[in-house]
């Protein structure tokens, strides 16, 4: 979810009670959770906000307001021209998949292409050029994600399904991600943060928007992600105040 740095200071905001223009930033937050572009359902929509709210984003303009009402949904206004659509990101994947299945995405300098640069110190060159294998090896292997693919029954039921209730919204969610909400609350759990199962998705949205490509193993993804930056994942868990 993306918004322009001087988006607090559009004028059709601007004119909105705060709590609406919450209900806005909220409305594309959800969009991109469930994936669908901005376009929700009335009654999903007046489920998870209050009418009065819907209304005023409805009413934000006479002719180009932020939310439009049809006769069976709110559709966020200008969508794909702010945030990424699902088209989009489903292009992106199979592109990824084509490089994959080819070996993986061409190298920007293939061997023998490479020009060494004058005046560079002594080492310089061979030292850049490691740096370079090495970033290259750590985005594109998901093995330097160390996977935490085996839970202990005792940290599992530490997360118990009663507990962890996950609405049909958040689950569908999650099944188009290929990500596990509850091993995700147990890895995280592990370090210490308890999560409910919409700050788990919510994590698992970041970490995957974060990676160069989408990754093939998406739960392995985010799972590595949490052991291999436990203090990042806290901060970020805790500043958007998701951490129970």
């Amino acid at each position: 979810m993306t918004f322009p740095i001087d988006f607090h200071r559009h004028p059709k905001l601007k004119r909105l009670p705060v709590e609406v223009r919450w209900t806005f930033v909220e409305m594309n937050g959800e969009a991109r959770i469930a994936d669908n572009d901005g376009v929700f359902t009335h009654e999903d929509a007046e489920f998870e906000w209050p009418i009065d709210h819907l209304e005023r984003l409805v009413s934000s303009h006479p002719t180009r307001p932020l939310v439009v009402k049809t006769d069976t949904h709110y559709v966020i206004r200008e969508f794909p021209e702010h945030q990424e659509t699902k088209a989009s990101r489903e292009e992106r994947r199979a592109k990824n998949a084509a490089n994959g299945a080819k070996g993986g995405r061409p190298r920007k300098n293939p061997p023998g292409t490479q020009q060494k640069p004058s005046g560079l110190r002594v080492g310089t060159d061979s030292q850049a050029n490691e740096t370079q294998q090495k970033a290259e090896s750590e985005s594109e292997s998901e093995d330097y994600y160390s996977p935490l693919e085996s839970q202990s029954s005792s940290n599992r039921a530490s997360v118990s399904t009663d507990s962890f209730e996950i609405s049909e919204h958040t689950r569908a969610s999650a099944a188009r991600k290929g990500v596990d909400l509850q091993g995700i609350a147990v890895a995280l759990n592990g370090i210490g943060i308890r999560v409910d199962a919409y700050g788990a998705m919510s994590l698992a949205n970041h970490l995957l928007e974060k990676a160069k490509s989408f990754p093939s193993a998406p739960q392995r993804y985010v799972l590595g992600c949490i052991t291999q930056s436990p203090h990042e994942i806290a901060k970020y868990l805790h500043d958007s105040g998701l951490a129970a």
